[in-house]
């Protein structure tokens, strides 16, 4: 049978009194109930086209290979750029592409479900709340055993209190749900505190940050040849819906930041629609390839933005990360790193933002000689 999509090309599985569809397949996992041995192979769901939704599975991935290092995983992603992202995480062996459009293409999503069921998964795990494509995809894959945040009010109640005293102590951020499911299905919450949160991770190798340098160096020297120092803040003034903030904003917050710090430099980073947003006043990087912008923030002091793809692309690289937020989602999409920060932010007003960008600059360089 070809799998079922609503009008709008999403995948929607039959409901059940508890929300959920009801095909069958392996049950949840109760808390504590999950053990490390015999898992061997693990399914990861997370069927989103968006670079930052993709980014935030990594620390799940991160967790994978401290508690099953032996075992195999692959990963349902709608992010084209999945393979980029998920390149030098050992366990990773295969992964599943979504399109965005499901219905169009029904028997290559059947095609997938069929390889997903004869994989015979030990363990399956679905990274996000409400995801009715994802739940959906967790029954079909026939895995053995599944964990998942609650999916809706009802899941959560049919889940028993358990799950629900688990979830109510939940770290509140996109990235640790599953992280934070996961390790009270193997432990039942012993010693759980004791474990640091595993953060956003893309893995570069030397020879892209060594690129990545050259490039840097490349950008920085003026028309005289000549590097004249100071720390390197990279900006990426671009971001979708009311998340955006406007050029005009930019632009005085830069003037404000460098009257305060005339040793600061800033570069661009480029949108993908290829145009500068500051009217060419400031070094641009332009790439469409994820881990070669990584590379080059990774060579950056900081970057500032405001919340996107590319603002948990930087916060993965390890470069010390300041979001900037317009909307009222701050904790639960925040870059979360030791020398990470965000702040809610006006449109109409720049002063708060430069106070705190610069607080978040004036603490770097005492935090990173700690690191």
């Amino acid at each position: 049978m070809v799998p079922v999509v609503s009008p709008d090309n999403s995948l929607v599985p039959p409901r059940s009194t508890s929300g959920v569809e009801t095909v069958a397949a392996g049950g949840r996992v109760p808390v504590g109930g999950l053990s490390a041995r015999g898992v061997h192979r693990i399914l990861v769901l997370r069927p989103n086209h968006r670079l930052g939704n993709t980014l935030l599975v990594t620390p799940l991935l991160c967790e994978l290979e401290r508690q099953f290092p032996g075992a195999e995983v692959d990963v349902v992603t709608g992010c084209e750029a999945a393979t980029d992202i998920f390149a030098g995480f050992r366990q990773v062996r295969r992964i599943y592409q979504v399109t965005r459009r499901p219905g169009h293409h029904p028997w290559r999503l059947w095609r997938m479900i069929r390889a997903m069921r004869r994989a015979r998964y030990d363990l399956a795990i679905d990274c996000a709340k409400g995801s009715r494509s994802a739940r959906m995809l967790i029954r079909w894959s026939g895995a053995r055993q599944w964990v998942a945040p609650p999916f809706d009010d009802n899941d959560e109640r049919d889940a028993g209190p358990a799950w629900q005293a688990v979830w109510a102590q939940a770290p509140g951020h996109f990235a640790l749900d599953a992280v934070h499911a996961l390790r009270h299905a193997l432990s039942g919450g012993r010693a759980v505190q004791e474990w640091p949160m595993p953060r956003l991770r893309i893995k570069l190798r030397e020879d892209e940050l060594q690129e990545a340098r050259d490039t840097l160096d490349d950008l920085l020297v003026d028309s005289g040849g000549i590097d004249h120092g100071g720390r390197v803040i990279a900006i990426f003034p671009n971001a979708t819906g009311n998340k955006r903030l406007p050029s005009e904003w930019w632009q005085r917050f830069i003037e404000s930041l460098q009257q305060r710090d005339p040793s600061l430099r800033f570069i661009e980073m480029v949108a993908a629609h290829g145009r500068s947003q500051l009217e060419g006043r400031l070094p641009a990087y332009f790439s469409s390839d994820v881990r070669r912008m990584a590379a080059l923030v990774r060579q950056c002091d900081a970057y500032i933005s405001g919340d996107c793809g590319v603002m948990h692309l930087a916060c993965a690289s390890g470069t010390p990360t300041l979001g900037l937020f317009t909307r009222p989602n701050l904790e639960r999409y925040r870059p979360y790193g030791p020398h990470d920060g965000a702040v809610a932010v006006d449109p109409s007003d720049v002063t708060p933002a430069v106070a705190a960008a610069t607080a978040f600059l004036a603490a770097l360089p005492e935090a990173l000689a700690a690191a």
